[in-house]
C-alpha cells in the first residue's frame, strides 16, 4: 500500500512513501490540497473552484492537464482514481493521513495545530478556492481557540500558571484582538506576581487596539490591570515595611531635619535618591514617609512611573492631577474650573472616570508643552492649592519618566520659589539623556538635594543579617556566601534572608528576583543584547579583543555599544595593564543572562572562547591562570579534550614543584613558592582528573588525544606515588607511561618515564637498575636530538658514577652537564637547578672524601644559585647537606643554622627527601646541649620520615643518632622520663643497624663515626 501524508497546518510538506511531493504549479497543489480535504470531487466542481471565471472549455481543458500533471508526481503508481468519468479521488491502494484529520479527530488536541491552514497558500486566480482555504481556516481556527480556551479553564482550577501562560499566548498568537485572553494572560501574571510583565501585556493590547481599531481595553481589562497596580503599591509597602530596617541613619536624618525646615518655612529642598536597582530606595522613601505620615498640615500626593508606560505622555502626572481633582473639589476652590478644563484637554479619562482607558502617545502630545502652557497653569494650581496647605510630591522611579513628564517637572519645579512645595523623586543611577537635563537645570536653581546610597559593606550585611534573623545562627561561611552572592545589595539580600526563612535552596533564583532582573535588560537593542550575551559567559570580566573577534567589530563600535549599557548601569569597565575589560555591575544580572541562553549557545560560544583564549598562552607563569578560565569555557562548551588538556597543564605547574627535586624554570622567579600543592590537594586533583580520563575513554574510546592524555596522567600518579614511598604502584603507572609512550610515539614522555624510574633508583639505591634506565634515556635523547634533556640525564649518570664509587668519571660528568645546561643564557637560566644539583654532588664527592671545607664551597654554589632562583623546594637539600658537612667540621653552630633553614622549609612543604637526615643530626646537636626533650621530638620525626623513601642513607643517620643519643644519655637520670619505651636497645646494637646501611649507602664517614662509637 502506497502512503501518502500531508502537513496543511502552518508550513505545507506532503510527502509519498517519505519523499517529499514537488508539484509542477500551484494549482496542481490546489487540485491536490482540496482532494485531500474533501476525499472526492467531481470535473464540474474543480473547474469551478480553480478557474472560475474561464470558459466551460479551457477551464475543463486546464483541469485536464493539471490531473496528468498531478498523477505524473507519483510516477508509475496509480494514486489517482475515477469513479466515473465526472468524480476524482485517491485509489483504495492509497492511504492519507493529514494533520487536520488527526486535529479534527483528536478532540483534546492543541499540539498539532502549528499554523493557519495551508498558510500563506495564494494560487493565481483562484478567488474560489481562496474562499474556500479561507473557510476551512476560519472553521479550524474557531475550534482551536476553543480548545485553547477550555484548556485554559482546566489549568486555573489547579493553578498551573505555567500551563496558563502557554495556552494564553497560543490564542493571542492567533487572534491578537483577543482581550478576554490578554485579561487571563495579565491574571495569570498577577497572581504570580510578575507585574512588570503584567504592566507590559497591558500596554501592548493597548497600543494594539488604539492603532488597528481605534479603541481602548474594556472596563474588566482596565479593573484586572487596576489590581495590578494596587498589588504592587501593597507589594512596595510590604517589602518597606518590614519589621526591621537596617543602615541609611545618616540618609534618613537628612531627610527629616530638610523636612523640618519646609515644614516650618525654612530653607530647604527637594530630595532625589539616588541608587541602583535594590539598593533600597524605595525604603528608605517609605521610611521617611512614615515618619512623616501623621503631619496632617501637609498633602503627600504619591505616584509610581513604570517602565513600559514611558512612551505614554504625562502617565505620572495623571494621579496627582486626580489627586488635585478631589482636593479642589472637596475644598470647593475657586480654581475648580480652570482645572477641569485641563483634565478636560490634559486627561480625559479623569473627567470621565476611568483612569487607564486611554493612552496617549507620546507623539500625539507634541503640542501639550508649547509655550510653557501646562506647566505655567499647574503651576499655578499647585501654588493656591499650597497656600493652605504644604504639598509634597512623591514620584518613584523617575529614569521611567515619559519625556513630556519630565519636561513639566523640570518647569514646576523651578517656578516654584515660594517654600511651600517639595519634591521627593526616587531615580535608578543609569544614564537617562532626559533626567540628565532636568538635574542640570534643578541644580542650576538650587533646588534638589541629591542621596546616593551604597551597598552595604562586608560588616554592614553580617549586621543586617543578625538584625532581619536574630532567631537564626548563620555560620561565617554562610554569611560570606550571601555578601559574595548579593555583593551588599539591599533587594537581593532581603530575598536570600526569605529563602532562609523559607528552608529553601539559597542557589536558587526566585521568579521574584527574575522578574526584577528582566525589567533591566527590555528595550536593549540587539548588538547590545550580543555584547551582555557573551560578557554573562565570564565569571569575572570580558576582554575586548575578545569582543572584537566574536564580534566582528572595531574597538570604537563596541565601545559605543557598551557606553549605552554603562549608562544602563549594566556593564562597567575594568582597565588593567594588559586589557581593556568589562564586568556586569552586579553578578545577579550576568546569573540572569547566563540562564536565559540556550544551552546550544552556551556550548557554541564558551567553545569560540576557549579557542580565542587559548592563542594568548605565553609559555610563563601567568599561563596558570589562564588555565583555569580555559578549563571552565572547554567544560562548558562540553569540549571534554580540551578541558582535561589544561587541567593536566594546570596540576603539572604546580606538581613540578613539588614531585620534581630539581624542577626545570620555565618561568621568572617570582612565584615560585606559591606553585605548592600539598598532598591533600593533590590526591582531591588527581581523583577528579582520573575520573575525567575515565569519562572520556568511554565518550571517545582509544583516540590518539586520549592515549596522550592517559600518558600525562600516568605520569602525574607515578611520580607522585613514587615520592611517597609508594614503589609498587608508582612503578607500575610509569612502567604503562613508558609504554604507552612509545605506542604513540611520544618521546618526550618516554624520556620523562625513563627519568621517573632513575629517580626511583636513587631513593632505594638501586644503582644496578638505574644505569639500565640511564642508558635507555640517554639513547632516545641523543636520537631525537634533545641537547637539554642530555645535559640533564648526564647529570643523573654522574649520580650514578658517585654512587657507585667512579668519582673522578662522575666529576667529568657533572662538568659536561654543566656545560651542556650552560650554552646560553636562557638555557642556564632554564636549568638553573640542574646545575646547582651538579654542585651539589661534587660537594657530595669532597665530603665522601672528607674534604669538608671544599664540600662546603661546593654546596653553597647550589645554594647560592636556588636562592637567587627563589625555589625552597631545592633549597631544602642542599641546607641539609651543608648542614651535616658543617657537622662534621664540628662547627655545630654552623651546622645547627644550616639544618634550621631546611627545617623551615620542610615544615611549609610536605617534602621528605632528605628531611630525617635533617631531623636525625638536629636531634643529635640537640641531646649533646642537654635539651633532651627536644632531641627526643627531631628523633621520633626522624625515624618516622626515613621510613617513608625506604633510603638506605636515610635510615642509617638515623639509627646513627639512636646510637649516638642512646650512647650519651646512658648514665642521665632524665632518661627514663623522656627515651624509655622508645631506646630501650643497647647503643651498640643501633650502631650495627647504622653500619649496614650505611655501608649500602657507601657513607664511609658515618661509618667510621660509629665504629669508633662502639669501640
Amino acid at each position: 500500500m502506497d502512503y501518502i501524508h500531508v502537513k496543511l497546518l502552518g508550513n505545507f510538506i506532503a510527502t509519498f512513501n517519505g519523499k517529499n511531493i514537488l508539484f509542477p504549479y500551484s494549482k496542481v497543489q490546489a487540485l491536490f490540497c482540496y482532494l485531500v480535504i474533501k476525499k472526492q470531487a467531481t470535473r464540474d466542481e474543480l473547474s469551478t473552484l480553480l478557474w472560475p471565471d474561464m470558459e466551460e472549455s479551457i477551464s475543463r481543458k486546464n483541469l485536464r492537464n493539471a490531473i496528468y500533471k498531478l498523477k505524473k508526481v507519483f510516477g508509475k503508481e496509480e494514486v489517482i482514481d475515477f469513479l466515473n468519468k465526472s468524480t476524482i479521488l485517491f485509489s483504495e491502494s492509497t492511504k492519507i493521513d493529514t494533520d487536520v484529520d488527526e486535529f479534527i479527530n483528536n478532540k483534546d488536541e492543541v499540539d498539532i495545530y502549528k499554523g493557519e491552514f495551508l498558510k500563506g497558500f495564494v494560487p493565481k486566480d483562484a478567488e474560489n478556492f481562496q474562499r474556500w482555504a479561507f473557510e476551512i481556516r476560519e472553521h479550524l481556527q474557531i475550534i482551536y481557540i476553543k480548545r485553547l480556551k477550555d484548556k485554559i479553564q482546566s489549568e486555573e482550577i489547579t493553578k498551573n500558571y505555567d500551563e496558563i501562560e502557554k495556552y494564553c499566548k497560543l490564542v493571542i498568537k492567533v487572534d491578537e484582538f483577543d482581550e478576554e485572553a490578554y485579561r487571563k494572560l495579565i491574571c495569570c501574571y498577577k497572581n504570580q506576581r510578575k507585574f512588570n510583565s503584567a504592566i507590559e501585556l497591558y500596554n501592548k493590547l493597548s497600543d494594539t487596539l488604539n492603532k488597528e481599531l481605534f479603541i481602548v481595553p474594556d472596563a474588566k481589562t482596565t479593573e484586572t490591570f487596576r489590581e495590578v497596580l494596587n498589588l504592587m503599591d501593597v507589594r512596595h509597602k510590604e517589602e518597606n515595611n518590614e519589621n526591621y530596617f537596617y543602615g541609611r541613619i545618616n540618609e534618613l536624618r537628612l531627610m527629616e531635619n530638610n523636612y523640618k525646615n519646609f515644614i516650618n518655612d525654612k530653607n530647604s529642598k527637594s530630595i532625589l535618591i539616588k541608587g541602583e536597582m535594590g539598593i533600597g530606595k524605595t525604603s528608605l522613601k517609605e521610611r521617611f514617609l512614615q515618619t512623616i505620615e501623621k503631619d496632617k498640615e501637609v498633602y503627600i500626593f504619591e505616584t509610581n512611573c513604570y517602565q513600559f508606560e514611558n512612551e505614554y505622555a504625562l502617565k505620572p502626572w495623571r494621579n496627582i492631577i486626580s489627586s488635585l481633582a478631589y482636593v479642589i473639589a472637596g475644598n470647593k476652590n475657586k480654581t475648580s474650573g480652570i482645572l477641569e478644563n485641563i483634565i478636560r484637554e490634559l486627561v480625559p479619562e479623569v473627567n470621565s472616570g476611568s483612569r487607564y482607558s486611554k493612552n496617549v502617545k507620546l507623539e500625539d502630545t507634541i503640542e501639550l508643552l508649547k509655550h510653557d502652557v501646562v506647566g505655567n497653569i499647574l503651576t499655578y494650581i499647585l501654588k493656591k492649592i499650597s497656600i493652605d496647605k504644604k504639598i509634597l510630591l512623591v514620584f518613584e522611579d523617575i529614569q521611567w519618566m515619559d519625556s513630556v513628564s519630565i519636561s513639566l517637572l523640570t518647569s514646576i519645579i523651578s517656578k516654584c520659589e515660594e517654600n511651600n512645595i517639595m519634591f521627593l523623586l526616587t531615580f535608578r543611577n543609569e544614564f537617562n539623556h532626559n533626567v540628565d537635563k532636568f538635574l542640570v537645570s534643578a541644580k542650576k536653581y538650587d533646588r534638589i538635594e541629591i542621596i546616593e546610597l551604597n551597598r552595604f559593606t562586608t560588616s554592614e550585611v553580617e549586621n543586617f543579617i543578625k538584625k532581619a534573623l536574630p532567631k537564626y545562627s548563620l555560620s561565617k561561611d554562610i554569611i560570606n556566601k550571601i555578601y559574595v552572592e548579593t555583593e551588599g545589595n539591599a533587594f537581593f539580600l532581603k530575598e536570600y534572608l526569605n529563602i532562609i526563612k523559607s528552608e529553601n535552596n539559597i542557589n536558587i533564583m526566585t521568579s521574584k528576583v527574575q522578574d526584577v532582573l528582566k525589567t533591566r535588560f527590555i528595550d536593549i537593542s540587539y548588538d547590545e543584547k550580543k555584547i551582555v550575551e557573551i560578557a554573562s559567559l565570564f565569571h569575572d570580566e570580558v576582554p575586548m579583543f575578545i569582543l572584537k573577534e566574536l564580534t566582528q567589530k572595531d574597538e570604537l563600535e563596541i565601545m559605543d555599544i557598551i557606553e549605552k549599557l554603562e549608562g544602563r548601569f549594566i556593564l562597567k569597565e575594568s582597565i588593567n595593564e594588559k586589557n581593556i575589560c568589562f564586568k556586569f555591575t552586579h553578578q545577579k544580572l550576568r546569573e540572569f543572562q547566563y540562564m536565559n541562553l540556550s544551552e546550544a549557545k552556551k556550548k557554541i560560544l564558551h567553545n569560540k572562547i576557549g579557542k580565542i583564549i587559548e592563542k594568548t598562552l605565553k609559555n610563563n607563569i601567568g599561563d596558570i591562570n589562564i588555565y583555569y578560565k580555559l578549563i571552565y569555557h572547554f567544560e562548558n562548551a562540553y569540549n571534554y579534550i580540551d578541558a582535561l588538556k589544561y587541567r593536566i597543564k594546570n596540576l603539572n605547574v604546580y606538581l613540578n614543584f613539588s614531585h620534581e627535586l630539581f624542577p626545570i624554570i620555565y618561568y621568572s622567579n617570582e612565584s615560585y613558592n606559591e606553585l605548592y600543592f600539598n598532598d591533600k590537594e593533590t590526591t582531591k586533583s588527581l581523583m577528579e582528573i582520573e575520573k575525567s580520563l575515565d569519562n572520556l575513554k568511554v565518550r571517545e574510546e582509544n583516540s590518539i588525544e586520549v592515549l596522550k592524555l592517559e600518558v600525562s596522567v600516568l605520569h602525574i600518579k607515578g611520580r607522585y606515588l613514587i615520592r611517597k614511598g609508594e614503589y609498587e604502584e608508582g612503578i607500575k603507572n610509569i612502567q604503562d607511561m613508558i609504554d604507552k609512550s612509545s605506542e604513540i610515539e611520544c618521546n618526550d614522555y618516554a624520556i620523562e618515564g625513563y627519568k621517573q624510574m632513575i629517580y626511583y633508583c636513587i631513593q632505594t639505591n638501586k644503582s644496578d637498575e638505574m644505569i639500565k634506565y640511564i642508558n635507555c634515556g640517554l639513547e632516545l635523547a641523543v636520537k631525537c636530538n634533545y641537547y637539554e634533556e642530555v645535559g640533564i640525564i648526564l647529570r643523573l649518570k654522574a649520580l650514578y658514577k658517585k654512587m657507585v664509587g667512579e668519582y673522578e668519571e662522575a666529576q667529568m660528568l657533572m662538568q659536561e652537564s654543566i656545560n651542556t645546561l650552560s650554552e646560553t643564557k636562557h638555557a642556564f637560566d632554564k636549568y638553573a637547578l640542574n646545575i646547582a644539583a651538579c654542585y651539589n654532588y661534587m660537594g657530595d664527592i669532597r665530603k665522601r672524601k672528607e674534604n669538608f671545607l671544599e664540600a662546603l664551597d661546593y654546596y653553597n654554589k647550589a645554594i647560592e644559585i636556588c636562592e637567587q632562583k627563589n625555589v625552597l623546594t631545592s633549597l631544602a637539600l642542599f641546607y641539609t647537606n651543608a648542614g651535616e658537612t658543617a657537622f662534621y667540621t664540628n662547627d655545630y653552630n654552623l651546622s645547627t643554622k644550616y639544618f634550621k633553614k631546611a627545617l623551615n622549609i620542610y615544615k611549609k612543604f610536605d617534602l621528605i627527601w632528605g628531611k630525617s637526615i635533617a631531623e636525625a643530626f638536629m636531634s643529635i646537636i640537640l641531646m649533646k646541649d642537654g635539651n633532651f626533650e627536644e632531641s627526643f621530638k627531631f628523633l621520633k620525626s626522624a625515624d618516622m620520615n626515613s621510613k617513608i623513601l625506604k633510603n638506605p642513607k636515610e635510615i642509617g643517620t638515623v639509627f646513627r643518632a639512636k646510637a649516638e643519643v642512646r650512647f650519651y644519655v646512658k648514665d642521665n637520670m632524665y632518661f627514663d622520663h623522656i627515651f624509655k619505651g622508645y631506646l630501650d636497645d643497647d647503643f651498640q646494637e643501633y650502631a650495627k643497624q647504622g653500619i649496614m646501611y650505611l655501608n649500602e649507602a657507601m657513607d664511609q664517614h658515618q661509618v667510621d663515626d660509629l665504629n669508633r662509637l662502639i669501640t
